[in-house]
């Protein structure tokens, strides 16, 4: 699974309290075509999001009750200045449903 794959979740993750579920976004793509990749990087986020939402993911986790959510993006490539700037921006607007967005360039 991938940024590519916007109907899937491409890992899900479970912290030892059981109180935070991490969402991994495995994003291979390099960065020739930004404007493409951001709106990719957007797309899944918001699908994401709507998981969340939704509470999607009491289908697999029932017994637990969240109280925070990860959105944990996997880089293969550096990122961009402004995919950093789009992901404080993106990050700041999903605090609401106490989720947070980390990324690591692998």
């Amino acid at each position: 699974m991938s940024i590519e794959e916007l109907n899937s979740v491409d890992g899900l993750g479970v912290s030892n309290d059981k109180k935070e579920l991490a969402l991994l976004v495995s994003d291979h793509l390099d960065w020739d075509n930004e404007y493409e990749h951001l709106i990719l990087l957007q797309d899944k986020i918001n699908a994401y999001v709507s998981f969340i939402e939704a509470k999607q993911y009491k289908s697999i986790y029932p017994q637990y009750d969240f109280e925070r959510f990860v959105i944990e993006i996997h880089f293969k490539y550096n990122i961009t200045d402004n995919c950093c700037k789009f992901i404080e921006t993106a990050s700041q607007q999903i605090r609401q449903l106490n989720a947070v967005i980390n990324y690591i360039v692998l």
